[in-house]
């Protein structure tokens, strides 16, 4: 019983996330359970995404032609434009501006998915063979599944670098269910957030652990490959690296590691972006290339506060979760009196400048501000601070602040769940949403009525 009275609110936002991550799936579930129902992977960034695995392991080309006519994840005026209106690169090769990390990630599990795909199909099972369809899909979903949940522990592991066992629990589950990011971990799993996440998270773990143990080759060469991964699965997410690559220079500057150790790390660091250069060889005829044409940044007047404060999928007006973290991580930093904190709020701020310059600061279709998943691990340490000052100040304040989370809580749920079924809510991701919309939409998703019913 005392066991259970420390630990109550853990386990309450443990099941809350539970049921965030099974509604968040529900899509996913719902395109796998019939072979008649919409691929799981629809739509024109995940397509060109999982084109990029498909063609270089089957076709071990980067010409995504074929790939647009044999898809299911295309509607038919897509495949047009694709196929004979998109601008044709030096190479006179369908275009694909995004990134190869999340074909990388993924090869393994397609590849596992085809070798069972071919041997339903040799049992006589009438199943597609040929890269697309379900067989493949159940298995990139699995790897993606599996990457949200290591992405998971790797956060946990960090704040208990800083917290207590209940704290950092109790926080990662309170920012899983009140955030934006569980819906990228196990519904849109074909987008790049959740791996980006995981990079993130990757990136500071092990930075960590070359502070700690700087002559560890092991160590340096998993920062080296997290990183790199970071680089080809998000390119911009790169302004991350503030404090990694400060904890390296200053490690090396001070001599308290190997050039053996640091070469190691450099050399899987190359190698790893090397893929994406080799990439943009083969498909535009140039090593480096700013392949998202007719796209661009507005750099001298960047829309930060509709970026975080405008209905139109504003980071802190769909999820407020964020302001409180911003607040918690803030007083975290200066609870540390560590120089090098201040570069993760560097980080921060470049985000925020990085992703309001965008010219399309809202990001098309969205579940909140998808744009800042690596600032998530960074509100989980703010949360995880304020629940450890509030532990036993007081019972009005400590109540309090558990409290406000668990209406937060509830909030964000109906949030997800009428974005979720929005065929039912009517909310669409590709305009702005009021609180007042978002209330009205609950009300007719959980209590089957409209305001003026």
């Amino acid at each position: 019983m005392d066991s259970f009275r420390k630990y109550w609110f853990s386990i309450v936002f443990a099941l809350l996330a539970g049921y965030a991550i099974w509604l968040s799936s529900a899509p996913v579930r719902s395109s796998f359970s019939s072979v008649e129902k919409p691929s799981s992977i629809y739509g024109w960034d995940t397509s060109f995404y999982n084109f990029w695995l498909r063609s270089l392991v089957f076709d071990q080309d980067v010409d995504f032609s074929n790939e647009i006519e044999l898809c299911d994840t295309l509607p038919g005026p897509q495949k047009r434009f694709a196929l004979y209106s998109l601008p044709r690169t030096e190479n006179d090769l369908v275009p694909n501006k995004y990134p190869i990390g999340w074909a990388v990630f993924h090869a393994p599990w397609y590849l596992v998915g085809h070798g069972v795909a071919m041997s339903l199909d040799a049992m006589g099972v009438e199943v597609r063979t040929d890269g697309f369809g379900k067989v493949y899909e159940v298995f990139v979903y699995a790897g993606s599944v599996s990457y949200a949940f290591l992405s998971l522990w790797l956060t946990y592991l960090l704040l208990r670098r800083y917290f207590g066992k209940n704290s950092s629990a109790t926080a990662l589950w309170v920012v899983t269910v009140c955030g934006f990011l569980v819906y990228y971990q196990f519904g849109q799993y074909a987008m790049a957030h959740n791996l980006t996440y995981l990079c993130v998270v990757s990136v500071f773990y092990w930075s960590l652990a070359v502070r700690e143990m700087p002559p560890l080759v092991s160590n340096w060469v998993m920062l080296g490959l997290s990183t790199g991964l970071l680089l080809i699965t998000r390119y911009q997410a790169g302004v991350y690296l503030f404090f990694p690559f400060a904890v390296v220079l200053v490690d090396v500057l001070k001599g308290r590691t190997g050039v053996k150790a640091v070469a190691y790390g450099t050399v899987v660091l190359l190698g790893v972006v090397a893929l994406q250069l080799v990439a943009w060889k083969a498909l535009y005829g140039s090593w480096l290339v700013y392949s998202y044409q007719g796209e661009g940044f507005n750099w001298e007047s960047p829309a930060v506060w509709k970026s975080l404060f405008d209905p139109f999928h504003g980071l802190v007006y769909w999820h407020p979760i964020f302001l409180l973290g911003g607040v918690g991580l803030f007083g975290f930093l200066l609870q540390q009196k560590q120089p090098m904190g201040l570069l993760v709020l560097l980080s921060v701020a470049a985000v925020v400048y990085v992703n309001s310059a965008w010219e399309t600061w809202w990001f098309g279709a969205s579940f909140g501000g998808r744009a800042y998943e690596g600032v998530t691990l960074f509100v989980c340490f703010g949360i995880a601070w304020l629940l450890e000052k509030t532990d036993g100040v007081g019972f009005g304040v400590e109540i309090g602040l558990r409290l406000f989370f668990a209406a937060l809580a509830v909030w964000s749920l109906g949030v997800l769940e009428v974005c979720v079924l929005n065929w039912r809510s009517g909310i669409s991701l590709e305009e702005p949403v009021t609180h007042a919309d978002f209330w009205e939409a609950i009300k007719v998703v959980w209590l089957g009525r409209s305001g003026s019913g």
